[in-house]
C-alpha cells in the first residue's frame, strides 16, 4: 500500500506539471512536444494551465507570471542559466478584429452648428501584443521573439509591436447627442506551450524553486496583424450616437 501511495503521488505530480524530476537527470536536455506537453527521453510528460500555478512565487512553488517572465529576460539575454522554448499546436490564425478601443472623449453637441461640432483625429498608433499570462511591458519583446522564431516560417506575417497607418478621420455630432471616435484592428493568435528550464533550483529570482523544468500549457499569443509594410491597418469610426440628458448640457 504505501508503494502504491507513492506512485500514485509521483504520477499526480508529473501531471500537474510542476516537474518533480530530481537533479539526477541531465537538466541541460531540452524537452521535446508531446501532445501538447513537453516530455524528457525517460519518458517523463509535464505541462499544467497557468491557473494551476500558484498566484505569487513561493518556496517551492513559482508563479506563472514569474515563469513567463524569466523566460523572457532569458531570450534577452539578461537571465543567465535559463532556457525556455514554445512549441506552437498549431500555425497561427486570424481572429478578426479586436474591440472597439476609443480614440477620443465623448463630445456633447448641446447647441448645434456644423464645422466646430466635427470630432477629428489624425495620429499613428503603437500597437502591441497581450499575452495569456501578464508579462512585465519591459520583458514582453523577449517573449515576442520566442513566438516569432517558433512559428512556422511559411507564416506570412510578422510578430508583435507594430505601428498604425497614420489615419485622418472627421465625424460630425448632431445636436442633441454625444459620441466619440473609436478605432480597432486585425489580430492573430497562436497557443501552444511555453517551456522553461532552469539550472539552479534555489528560491532566488532567476531560479526554479525547487525544481528544473516546468511547462505552462495552452499559452496564447495575441497579436496586431501587419501587412507587407510591416504596419497595422487601422479602422476608424465614430461610437454610437447617445442622447444627452438635460443635466449633461445644463452647464
Amino acid at each position: 500500500m504505501p508503494r502504491r501511495t507513492a506512485r500514485a503521488v509521483s504520477v499526480a505530480a508529473a501531471t500537474l506539471a510542476f516537474a518533480t524530476l530530481g537533479t539526477a537527470l541531465a537538466f541541460a536536455e531540452t524537452p521535446q512536444y508531446c501532445d501538447h506537453e513537453v516530455c524528457l527521453k525517460n519518458g517523463t510528460r509535464f505541462g499544467a494551465p497557468a491557473d494551476a500555478f500558484p498566484q505569487q512565487s513561493q518556496p517551492g512553488a513559482v508563479s506563472a507570471s514569474q515563469l513567463v517572465d524569466d523566460c523572457a529576460k532569458a531570450q534577452l539575454g539578461q537571465l543567465s542559466d535559463v532556457s525556455c522554448g514554445f512549441y506552437p499546436y498549431g500555425d497561427p490564425r486570424d481572429v478578426g478584429y479586436g474591440s472597439w478601443t476609443p480614440l477620443t472623449s465623448d463630445y456633447a453637441n448641446c447647441y448645434g452648428g456644423n464645422d466646430a461640432n466635427n470630432l477629428n483625429w489624425a495620429s499613428t498608433t503603437t500597437y502591441t501584443t497581450s499575452n495569456s499570462v501578464t508579462v512585465s511591458a519591459s520583458f514582453k519583446a523577449g517573449i515576442d521573439e520566442l513566438i516569432e522564431a517558433s512559428i512556422s516560417t511559411s507564416y506570412s506575417y510578422t510578430w508583435g509591436t507594430a505601428e498604425g497607418t497614420t489615419q485622418q478621420f472627421s465625424a460630425y455630432v448632431p445636436k442633441g447627442y454625444k459620441a466619440h471616435l473609436q478605432h480597432r484592428y486585425q489580430e492573430q493568435q497562436v497557443n501552444g506551450v511555453l517551456w522553461i528550464n532552469y539550472s539552479k533550483t534555489g528560491d532566488k529570482a532567476g531560479q526554479g524553486y525547487g525544481h528544473h523544468y516546468y511547462a505552462i500549457t495552452d499559452f496564447t499569443s495575441t497579436s496586431p496583424v501587419k501587412g507587407a509594410d510591416g504596419r497595422v491597418d487601422d479602422v476608424v469610426s465614430l461610437s454610437p450616437l447617445t442622447a444627452l440628458t438635460p443635466d449633461e448640457c445644463s452647464a
